[in-house]
């Protein structure tokens, strides 16, 4: 039982990491400077690939994260952004 529900687990997990492509600042500078600058709500374009949203942000004493909706032709998914001071979303 306990195999089955484990190998059940790892199909669904390597299924839903197919969805989820990491965009660089090169990939995506609109998604970036949208990052360091624009309100949660802002919409923009990834390319002619994808579509985004800012939909939330988060900031603790040493770093800050944004939640971001992307949607695709074919699938929609959220991802966290983050970075410390200074640095670079990742």
């Amino acid at each position: 039982m306990f195999k089955k529900l484990f190998v059940t687990a790892l199909i669904i997990v390597s299924v839903s990491a197919c969805n989820l492509k990491t965009y660089t600042r090169d990939e995506a500078p609109q998604l970036f400077a949208a990052l360091d600058s624009q309100p949660n709500g802002y919409r923009g374009e990834i390319g002619n690939d994808a579509l985004f949203e800012i939909i939330g942000t988060k900031a603790s004493k040493t770093l800050l994260c944004r939640s971001v909706r992307i949607a695709t032709h074919d699938s929609s998914s959220s991802r966290q952004y983050c970075k410390i001071k200074g640095g670079e979303w990742k």
